[in-house]
């Protein structure tokens, strides 16, 4: 949690820097992500920007010098200084998390997610994302999960509120009435 709460107040700072540039602000995105997956991917990086015995403007230098070469704005160059001067290198995949939803909120949209018993084709998907959108008046992002279990139907996640119309829970409803008859 308290991972979750740095890392948005470095994520909003972020961009409010970018301001309303939401070309700079969908670059940026794609480079926090692409770069947390580097850093877990690449032992060479992750030894560059954590390790301790790599000096400060070193790891400054190294993270300025890939945002330039992807011309990235200034900013982030900024950014990335006071995210190493505060020993921040290592929330870089949160705040890149945070980031990508801060920024969706801002263009209004927002994350759904359906879990089925079985995978949902493409005609199903998109119909129930229209459905969504429909429901919550806003753009939806819909990722899918298949999940066994269930048996039949979906659930649906739209933030914090949850629809459930899955057969597993109609049935153990079903089981509770039955034996309280």
């Amino acid at each position: 949690m308290k991972d979750r709460k740095l890392a948005s107040r470095y994520a909003r700072a972020l961009l409010d820097a970018l301001g309303s540039d939401s070309v700079s602000a969908e670059r940026t995105d794609e480079f926090l992500t692409a770069l947390s997956s580097a850093i877990d991917e690449s032992a060479a990086l992750r030894g560059q920007l954590l390790d301790p015995a790599v000096s400060r403007s070193a790891r400054i230098d190294t993270l300025r010098s890939l945002a330039e070469a992807n011309g990235l704005p200034r900013q982030i160059g900024n950014f990335f200084a006071a995210v190493v001067e505060h020993n921040r290198v290592s929330s870089l995949g949160a705040i890149a998390e945070v980031f990508h939803e801060e920024r969706e909120a801002a263009m209004g949209i927002v994350p759904a997610e359906i879990r089925t018993a079985s995978p949902l084709s493409d005609e199903l998907r998109d119909r129930a994302r229209r459905a969504l959108e429909q429901l919550t008046g806003r753009k939806v992002r819909l990722s899918t999960e298949v999940e066994p279990a269930l048996i039949g139907g979906a659930v649906t996640r739209i933030g914090s509120q949850i629809y459930d119309g899955s057969l597993r829970t109609q049935l153990a409803q079903l089981r509770r009435k039955m034996t309280e008859e």
